[in-house]
């Protein structure tokens, strides 16, 4: 099974707001990472369901980092 392009990001975001993620995730058994994709995923399918489905022909493509390349 061929494995999807993966985007790296960093977010900036209040100490106290990062800390109350942790807590949450942690009593919603995931880890940062994957109650981040979470929400986002969560987010989304709201959105789309809202608008409609997003077309991503029309979405330009998020820039690599140079160390990514």
């Amino acid at each position: 099974m061929a494995q999807k392009n993966k985007v790296s990001f960093s977010v900036r975001i209040d100490d106290e707001l990062y800390r109350k993620m942790l807590v949450v995730a942690q009593a919603e058994g995931r880890d940062e990472n994957n109650h981040l994709l979470h929400l986002i995923r969560t987010n989304v399918a709201y959105y789309e369901r809202i608008h409609g489905k997003i077309d991503l022909t029309r979405t330009p493509r998020p820039e690599k980092d140079s160390d990514q390349n």
